[in-house]
């Protein structure tokens, strides 16, 4: 199992159709930025992940760690997502 876990600040959430997509910015001695992603999340999650990241409040955050892959002009580019559910999403 993949299973990603982190702490740090929700920054970058932006709403895409059906899924919440947002980046845990981690700090450490080079900054880190962890692409996130939550499914059909309701609109009290889109306002929770919202006043987290206005507030810059410290979250710990779990999810499993999904990659893939596709073509784009003929390159193929790889991509990473952390998929959290929104019960694994604490303010600390």
């Amino acid at each position: 199992m993949n299973l990603f876990v982190g702490i740090g600040t929700i920054s970058g959430a932006y709403e895409n159709g059906r899924v919440l997509k947002f980046t845990l910015s981690i700090r450490q001695e080079k900054p880190c930025h962890v692409p996130c992603v939550i499914f059909d999340p309701s609109d009290e999650v889109k306002k929770f992940v919202q006043r987290l990241k206005s507030s810059k409040q410290v979250v710990w955050l779990q999810g499993k760690v999904a990659s893939y892959e596709f073509e784009y002009k003929k390159k193929t580019i790889r991509k990473i997502d952390v998929v959290v559910h929104p019960r694994n999403i604490k303010p600390i």
